[in-house]
């Protein structure tokens, strides 16, 4: 049989799987609709507290649900993140086998690969004892995931606190502060530092790993990490207008987990073009009380009206009165959740102060907006870094020394420099990102490298694991042609 006739013949069928948080969700629910969208049979998991409570538009992919042990009450309901990273671990596997197995049984069309976030460690083994394939995807940017993999190998040393580390494989030399904070066994949550260092630990040579990337932004990286695994950048994972340069309408991934506030985009609708600076520092993230005064200060000082999303478990951190005589004269706006993309994509923006978590870093350059880098934890030091000194997309802020905190003065220097053309900074970031921008969309575009990529997997796909898809243990690697 030839393989013109096994693609015709093989009919694939996708599982997708993210880690059941917002920013590991977004890009992965992004991609299975574009693979469904080129005939792909595609399914996107979610758990069952999610499904319940958000909603998940996956269309024209189908949605399938599984336990993450907090069927009631979520992430919220967890003690902890490691008590709940913990139970979704077991419950996740057990659930995931349970679906794969009723797919098969049931006389439906059985999942013939899984594309699993590489957070999801309890994926592989389950995928393996049942014969399906699985290629991990990174919801992280390609130089992050460069680290850890080459941390986890050996291959790459943290510097101490003085010194920085050695450049190798397209990596820059870099500070210890400007390290992914994962790699810190003595952080926060010492069981993630295992989870990233081992996510690539079952890929070898030559088998594929999806980026959430576009090969233009870390094309060195993404050289280094071919010598490595099979990796393709097939970002940014972004929704857009239907009309790329069109600023109305509704964008979405198609699944909150936090309900956003659209009195934004009212409010946005009465600011000049490109006069306001829009906060946010994602849904996890939590500041603390003193670092939001400064941060406050440091926004009035700067004198530009601005729209700062203050989840609900923080409003109490605000400083009392500061910000309301600015709140009542219209020139501040503070919001639970905001839609974030409609924001971005708002002309009135000029301006993006952001923790640098991944989807915020891609959201910002996919839309042409520069950023201000805060830098908080976990990959944004390293995002922050590369917004400015890779990208010029942006400018960084550095924390005070004695306090570990981004004081006023620094956000007001920070935000001042993006949106005040008096030393004609401003000017150039915003040619730079708008290159990016236009980069980002090419990228996706027909025939752009990201597009090509995906031709690419799909073709891959539909081949079959017989004619040339990876196993992960006991790897079946049938002969046939690289594609």
């Amino acid at each position: 049989m030839s393989q013109e006739t096994t693609i015709t013949m093989t009919t694939a069928h996708i599982l997708v799987v993210p880690f059941p948080g917002q920013g590991h969700m977004n890009p992965m629910l992004h991609f299975a609709k574009a693979l469904a969208s080129r005939g792909v049979a595609t399914t996107f998991v979610t758990t069952r507290f999610v499904a319940r409570t958000a909603g998940v538009d996956a269309a024209p992919a189908s949605v399938a649900t599984i336990s993450d042990g907090h069927d009631e009450g979520g992430f919220a309901s967890a003690a902890s993140v490691g008590e709940y990273i913990e139970k979704q671990r077991v419950a996740a596997a057990a659930s995931l086998a349970a679906l794969v197995e009723a797919s098969s049984r049931e006389n439906k069309k059985p999942f013939t690969c899984i594309v699993y976030d590489a957070f999801e460690q309890s994926v592989p083994p389950v995928a393996a004892r049942m014969g399906v394939p699985a290629v991990p995807f990174s919801t992280q940017s390609c130089a992050v995931s460069a680290v850890y993999h080459y941390v986890s190998q050996g291959r790459l040393a943290v510097p101490p606190l003085t010194g920085k580390s050695e450049t190798i494989e397209g990596l820059p030399e870099m500070e210890r502060a400007e390290f992914p904070s994962f790699v810190f066994s003595d952080g926060p949550y010492p069981m993630l530092t295992e989870l990233v260092l081992n996510q690539f630990a079952h890929v070898g040579k030559d088998d594929w790993v999806l980026f959430n990337s576009f090969k233009e932004l870390e094309s060195e990286v993404l050289g280094g990490l071919t010598k490595h695994m099979k990796a393709r950048a097939i970002g940014p994972c972004v929704p857009r207008h239907a009309a790329a340069d069109s600023a109305a309408g509704h964008i979405t991934y198609g699944a909150n987990l936090l309900n956003p506030d659209n009195a934004c985009i009212k409010w946005l609708d009465t600011k000049p073009s490109g006069s306001v600076v829009y906060v946010s520092f994602g849904s996890f993230a939590a500041l603390g009380a003193a670092q939001t005064k400064e941060l406050a200060y440091g926004l009035l000082a700067a004198g530009n009206p601005f729209l700062w999303v203050v989840k609900a478990t923080e409003e109490a951190q605000l400083p009392c009165g500061l910000l309301d005589e600015a709140k009542a004269s219209g020139a501040v706006l503070i919001v639970g959740w905001s839609p974030q993309l409609e924001v971005l994509a708002h002309p009135a923006v000029g301006c993006f102060l952001t923790h640098c978590g991944w989807n915020s870093t891609l959201e910002a350059l996919s839309f042409g907006v520069p950023m201000v880098a805060l830098g908080l934890w976990t990959d944004q030091p390293m995002n922050a870094m590369n917004v400015e000194r890779a990208w010029a997309a942006g400018v960084r802020a550095r924390r005070d020394v004695a306090t570990g905190m981004f004081l006023r003065g620094e956000v007001e220097r920070c935000v001042q420099a993006v949106m005040d053309d008096g030393e004609g900074c401003a000017s150039s970031l915003r040619e730079a990102v708008g290159k990016w921008r236009d980069k980002a969309r090419a990228a996706v575009a027909p025939g752009g490298s990201s597009d090509r990529n995906m031709d690419e997997f799909v073709k891959f796909v539909r081949v079959g694991p017989r004619s040339g898809m990876m196993m992960l243990e006991g790897k079946e690697t049938a002969e046939g042609p690289e594609i």
